[in-house]
């Protein structure tokens, strides 16, 4: 990387694992180390879908740009952390930087429960990290309603215009640069389910039928919608694949449907080894989820 006319310089840099990197400007004498500075990533699970978007507004002829990244969430009955990272791609700082409001945040589109239409999701109150990240914390549970929630960006960015306090009065100098409050991202948050399934034999000699059972769990809010418990889930699909050994892949069977009691039992013929997969698709609102048995035929 090479700095601008100003000293700044800028890189994107996807990190493969979670750490701390070194950014290292060689030293003038013969010191390697002068000039280091560190960066710290922390990679997160990637099973959902990860959003990322850069928002950017001009003003006085000083632009701010920030990035704002954020996950799907699939809630569960107890409460868990979602993160929503924010990076000023700029030279400057949050406009309010003392004032931990500054931010991004979570308003939700649907109303459910307790919570109506433009609730805003309370974040921790945690500082930026520095002057140019910050992650703000949430916590969610199945009492929140599922379905799409906005991310907005609320407060200004103060862009450098004297970086280097060339009239060494003590100040750089900045323009507040605001930031659209309108949404910028949206993610989905689904509900969790779970899926199993067993199998009446595992192992055994020549074709033959089994029985395949099991049931469906959905997370789904109870009572008067202030809490939320893991249920047995009646009348749902699930689609039946059977995966055999080797690469081929896995191949549809048929559907089968939960009872009233949100279990479920079929007889499938199988003549070779193989895995048996259950998979409930999901919904807008709830998350899939699928199960597993593998058979052996000797």
């Amino acid at each position: 990387m090479t700095s601008d006319d100003n000293g700044w310089f800028a890189a994107t840099f996807q990190p493969r694992t979670s750490g701390t990197y070194d950014i290292l400007r060689p030293g003038e004498d013969e010191d390697p180390a002068l000039g280091v500075r560190t960066a710290t990533f922390t990679s997160r699970e990637a099973a959902l879908p990860v959003r990322s978007v850069v928002t950017s507004n001009t003003r006085s002829g000083s632009t701010a740009k920030v990035r704002v990244t954020v996950q799907d969430v699939v809630t569960r009955v107890e409460p868990q952390t979602v993160h929503v990272d924010a990076g000023i791609l700029t030279p400057g700082f949050p406009g309010n930087f003392r004032v931990v409001e500054t931010g991004p945040y979570l308003i939700n589109r649907r109303s459910e429960g307790r919570y109506g239409v433009g609730h805003v999701t309370s974040a921790t109150q945690e500082p930026w990290r520095t002057h140019y990240s910050a992650t703000r914390t949430y916590r969610l549970s199945a009492v929140h309603p599922a379905g799409l929630y906005d991310v907005v960006f609320v407060g200004p960015v103060a862009v450098y215009t004297d970086p280097w306090d060339a009239d060494l009065d003590g100040n750089r100098q900045a323009v507040r640069v605001p930031i659209t409050s309108d949404p910028i991202i949206t993610i989905r948050v689904r509900r969790a389910s779970t899926t199993t399934i067993a199998a009446s034999s595992t192992s055994f000699t020549g074709a033959r039928n089994i029985e395949l059972h099991g049931s469906v769990r959905k997370v789904q809010l109870v009572g008067d919608y202030s809490e939320a418990a893991n249920l047995l889930a009646p009348n749902t699909a699930l689609r039946l694949y059977f995966d055999p050994a080797g690469p081929a892949g896995p191949v549809y069977n048929k559907t089968v449907h939960t009872n009233s009691r949100g279990a479920y039992r079929t007889s499938v013929m199988t003549s070779r080894s193989g895995t048996w997969i259950a998979k409930y698709v999901g919904t807008s609102l709830q998350a899939p989820s699928k199960g597993s048995v593998t058979v052996t035929v000797r």
